[in-house]
């Protein structure tokens, strides 16, 4: 008997033999993975594909690295993955700046809705309803928008899972990875992906996991739970410029004088204000990144009959950036934001206090 090799039995009950093998080349291996994350995963259960190659940013250039691959999930981990084949000399040691570059810039520069939108963009270039896939991973008890900030808060947080893959794992690179597991928030794997395969072109697949550290596991899951915290608490505890601590009272009496509540988020990334509907709709927030922001929900408006057209966001935009200047992103499917010290100027304060008021009107008398 061949040592490595891999046996199945058929339907018909006859032997089929599997031979060692290998990617023909790193995009094969890419694509499967896309696929069928499954082959990757540990006890995280189903992942949820973001973007292949998605882009990050370092702070002067929008697209300065790519990432292989970008998932998060059920629990709204975002998981980093990047692949590389055995014969690759970079899987040595590179590989692990390479990666740990992507984490520490991803978490300094991307905006709120950035991992949000990178989806909904791939499920839109795949002919995807993107609320029906959502639908289906989270399941139909579970609110879009909650997932959506507990997938920011946790990255903001740098509670993120980096993945290694290749077709062999060098001791080098396992070791690397299990120290860091050992000393990072995130969570760190590598996974040695074997391939084999039949005299027909089956192909087999068998995973190994290499970074999984029970003492470890415990240390970081017992540090996730979270007290609530009322409005107040957040903001005295919230890392925020003194400009945005200024601003998050008049963010608040902007939101209840308009007929709004506001609360603070489950991951408390941010207070949300809410419209209270037979559906509640959550149309702002006032979130820590930058410092203290306020960012405008256009692709949860977008779910709205008020704002279901596209030009309805686009006024909506353009009545915004008159008031406070340019946003920090142009998308009118996504989460454009401003600083919230723009609230500490009153002539902005009062035509924002118009603004948010016919909003909220507008989605007070449309239903849906």
């Amino acid at each position: 008997m061949a040592a490595g090799n891999l046996y199945a039995i058929n339907a018909a009950g006859e032997l089929v033999e599997m031979k060692p093998s290998a990617p023909q080349d790193e995009d094969q291996m890419q694509q499967l993975i896309a696929r069928h994350p499954a082959v990757i995963g540990d006890d995280d259960g189903e992942l949820l594909l973001v973007q292949r190659e998605q882009s990050i940013a370092d702070g002067e250039s929008t697209g300065r690295w790519s990432l292989d691959h970008l998932y998060v999930t059920s629990a709204g981990v975002p998981v980093l993955v990047e692949v590389k084949r055995a014969v690759d000399t970079r899987l040595r040691r590179e590989v692990v700046g390479q990666m740990l570059d992507y984490a520490a810039n991803g978490t300094a520069y991307w905006e709120a809705g950035t991992i949000a939108g990178s989806f909904y963009e791939t499920a839109s270039e795949h002919s995807l309803d993107p609320d029906e896939v959502l639908s289906r991973f989270l399941g139909d008890d579970r609110d879009p928008s909650e997932f959506w900030d507990q997938v920011d808060a946790n990255f903001a947080a740098g509670r993120v899972k980096l993945v290694f893959v290749a077709d062999r794992i060098p001791s080098e690179l396992a070791r690397i990875v299990e120290f860091l597991d050992e000393q990072m928030r995130a969570d760190v794997r590598a996974v040695e992906l074997r391939w084999f395969e039949g005299a027909d072109g089956t192909m087999a697949l068998n995973p190994r996991i290499i970074g999984v550290s029970e003492r470890a596991r415990l240390a970081k899951r017992s540090g996730q739970s979270k007290t609530p915290l009322t409005i107040s608490e957040w903001i005295e505890r919230t890392p925020l410029s003194d400009e945005a601590r200024l601003a998050a009272p008049k963010f608040i009496d902007l939101i209840e004088n308009a007929g709004g509540t506001v609360t603070v988020t489950k991951a408390q990334a941010a207070l949300v204000a809410i419209v209270s509907r037979a559906e509640p709709v959550y149309p702002l927030s006032f979130r820590k990144d930058r410092s203290g922001s306020i960012q405008v929900h256009l692709e949860r408006l977008a779910r709205t009959k008020a704002y279901a057209d596209e030009s309805a966001r686009q006024t909506l935009y353009a009545d915004l950036t008159a008031i406070v200047g340019p946003l920090f992103s142009e998308n009118i499917e996504g989460h454009p934001g401003f600083p919230a010290e723009k609230l500490n100027d009153s002539e902005a304060l009062a035509a924002l206090s118009s603004l948010i008021d016919a909003l909220f009107r507008k989605l007070g008398s449309a239903s849906g």
